[in-house]
């Protein structure tokens, strides 16, 4: 399992965007993106055109749109380098995306904005081309969603998929620099002691940010959420986690959450699924991942048993 399906399975989408908090404490004029920014985003895109430039945090993140080839762009990038740049495509999803998700517990929802994944500082630099990645809104029982559906060419010729049904993002990146999250979150983590590793950001319809954090204590790993106070909210403490066998092991309102239709089927056993407890200090939570053949759901839970994320996926051959 690499390590985005590894936190795709954290779920750890709660906000930590301080930006809104920490721009109101110290209103830094934001002049745009700095011009070596500007730069390499022409550079790798040489026929970009009527680029638009919008702040997203400011003085730390802004989005480009642009025009290149008579096709729109969406593009993130921070003060340190171009992030990620996105196809926007019209008409249809792609068909094999359409019918293996028609074959799902969350089938009978409907696609709109559709985007090809062009550039990713971080995943896309050794993939030749081997990897596609395809993004798009998806509204399901009423509720907003993300569709990412990566496709991976093998060796061998073969072809697997891997799509994920996540809360609604408008845009994400990877990061393993300080300057790329909010500054009361860098606070926050030098007041705990704890140290930066990475972090897996998303935003919500609002620019918000929100993702999970990579961080050690002591030498130990923790992934960990924060709120806009600074304030540790969700935990995954894998070296300490207890392990539970039964729902009936979990809190009472836990089970009644699982008894909704959509987890009809679905259960402890599978090489995916577990029940499990994680604390850190005074956090606890409770990561619920029920698996149905090659579907799952993955279920993130508060210590007192409330839903805080879920997200969908499934895989295999096409």
């Amino acid at each position: 399992m690499n390590i985005r399906r590894q936190l795709i399975w954290i779920g750890l989408l709660l906000s930590w965007s301080g930006c809104n908090h920490y721009t109101d404490q110290q209103p830094t004029p934001d002049s745009g993106p700095p011009s070596a920014r500007v730069e390499g985003l022409i550079q790798q895109y040489p026929q970009a055109q009527d680029i638009l430039f919008t702040t997203l945090a400011n003085n730390q993140l802004w989005q480009a749109d642009f025009i290149r080839q008579g096709q729109l762009y969406k593009a993130l990038l921070s003060p340190g380098r171009l992030l990620t740049t996105d196809q926007l495509m019209e008409g249809r999803v792609p068909d094999s995306l359409a019918r293996v998700l028609d074959q799902t517990a969350v089938a009978g929802g409907t696609f709109s904005n559709l985007r090809l994944r062009q550039y990713d500082w971080f995943n896309n630099q050794a993939t030749n081309g081997q990897v596609k990645q395809v993004y798009a809104d998806y509204r399901w029982q009423q509720q907003p969603y993300t569709a990412s559906w990566t496709l991976t060419q093998l060796p061998s010729g073969q072809v697997t998929y891997y799509l994920e049904l996540l809360p609604f993002q408008s845009g994400e990146y990877q990061t393993d620099s300080l300057t790329e999250l909010p500054e009361s979150l860098q606070a926050a983590l030098r007041q705990q002691g704890l140290t930066f590793t990475y972090a897996w950001v998303q935003l919500d319809a609002l620019h918000q940010r929100h993702g999970t954090l990579s961080v050690q204590k002591q030498g130990q790993q923790l992934y960990l959420s924060y709120d806009d106070e600074g304030r540790p909210v969700v935990v995954n403490n894998q070296p300490t986690a207890q392990f539970f066998q039964q729902i009936d092991q979990l809190p009472t309102s836990i089970q009644a959450y699982l008894q909704r239709p959509e987890l009809a089927g679905f259960g402890v056993k599978g090489a995916d699924a577990s029940l499990t407890h994680h604390t850190y200090a005074s956090l606890s939570t409770y990561r619920v991942n029920l698996q149905k053949d090659n579907q799952a759901w993955l279920m993130t839970f508060s210590g007192q048993g409330q839903l805080i994320s879920r997200s969908f996926l499934t895989y295999g051959f096409l």
